[in-house]
């Protein structure tokens, strides 16, 4: 198959993510094999974070871990987690760049960027090198910059109040390069693989972006939304405690005001989601995460606020946020239910008209 950006945004829009992830397969091996006979030559950094992010890339299953990960491992010429290199030997890749000696395609950052010395990444001339300096002098000279998880997109938990060590996002240290968002804690694996193979054959400019610069494909609905628990929400089904199969808003589900396509990919290869598994989505792959209104964790926000009496009761509840709306997908869905349906009962009536009438003309 021809990866094109027209056919590209063709199957994502019309079949979605997740048949594009076993479409592209090929493509996704093959952007990882340019990478790794250093036609492609990617860093990857990490700051103030837990590696969670890594993990989950390595979790990937399709590619698998044999199929592509090893590849990618070797594509990469600099990370802090995977790579055989260390101390000083590892550090020339970085040096290099910075040098302007070697080119630098594709800068991955992953975790925060605290201030100054809070954060320190080798020496230089016997000084140890701040982590946002790095930031900074590989940023300038990438072609293209990717935040992967929410620490790096936005800061996330090192930035949470009071937030001491100044930690931010990577494009608030690179205010004037556009820097594509790949929010989660973690980020799911296909949302990295499905953003990193466009850019790694240099078509980042294929990636539609939002307002915050994620991957609109992944993150233009809310959870909410499309939740396979929106009709126990509709019905004022609420759960009041942790077990129960019902709608999670009581105990601090953030669905409503969080965009993620969670609930249509699940974790894991395919076998579940936060919610699912009876967790409240705790909005994680948005903007000011974990500060209010995502915290206090398991109390609810986004909504009038009533009793539980009154849940209970089953009185209506009209949203409040300004956000919440219907999914343009989700009303797609229910009006082609309803056309399909409308056939069958059709093409039932005029099936069982015309079997009458065979019946009448052999009798």
């Amino acid at each position: 198959m021809k990866f094109s950006r027209r056919e590209y945004l063709k199957t994502i829009a019309v079949m979605g993510t997740l048949a594009a992830v076993k479409i592209y397969t090929a493509d996704i091996k093959r952007a990882l094999a340019l990478a790794a006979s250093g036609e492609v030559r990617v860093l990857w950094i990490q700051g103030a974070g837990c590696t969670g992010c890594t993990i989950s890339l390595l979790q990937t299953n399709d590619p698998d871990l044999v199929e592509a990960i090893t590849n990618f491992r070797l594509a990469i010429d600099f990370h802090p987690t995977i790579m055989i290199p260390a101390g000083e030997e590892a550090l020339t890749e970085l040096e290099g760049t910075v040098q302007g000696k070697k080119p630098l395609d594709v800068l991955i950052v992953e975790g925060a960027v605290p201030e100054g010395n809070f954060c320190m990444v080798g020496e230089r001339n016997g000084e140890p090198v701040p982590f946002e300096k790095w930031v900074r002098e590989l940023g300038e000279k990438a072609k293209y910059v990717v935040a992967v998880g929410t620490c790096a997109t936005f800061g996330g938990i090192p930035s949470g109040q009071p937030n001491p060590t100044k930690c931010r996002g990577v494009q608030e240290v690179l205010p004037g390069k556009t820097v594509i968002n790949i929010p989660g804690c973690p980020p799911h694996p296909d949302w990295m693989l499905l953003t990193l193979t466009p850019v790694l054959l240099g078509h980042a400019n294929w990636i539609e972006l939002d307002e915050d610069n994620r991957p609109k494909m992944f993150f233009h609905d809310y959870i909410h939304d499309l939740c396979q628990r929106r009709q126990f929400f509709e019905n004022m089904r609420i759960a009041e405690t942790f077990g129960e199969d019902e709608c999670l808003w009581m105990l601090g589900c953030r669905g409503p005001i969080t965009k993620s396509d969670c609930s249509l990919r699940l974790w894991n290869k395919g076998t579940s989601f936060c919610i699912l598994s009876n967790g409240p989505c705790i909005g994680c792959t948005e903007k000011g995460f974990p500060d209010p209104p995502f915290s206090p964790f398991y109390q609810p926000v986004g909504f009038e606020e009533l009793e539980r009496k009154k849940l209970k009761g089953k009185v209506e509840v009209k949203p409040k946020v300004e956000q919440y709306r219907r999914s343009e997908l989700l009303d797609t869905l229910i009006k082609l239910g309803v056309a399909v349906g409308a056939i069958g009962v059709i093409g039932y009536g005029a099936s069982r008209a015309l079997r009458k009438k065979e019946e009448k003309e052999e009798g």
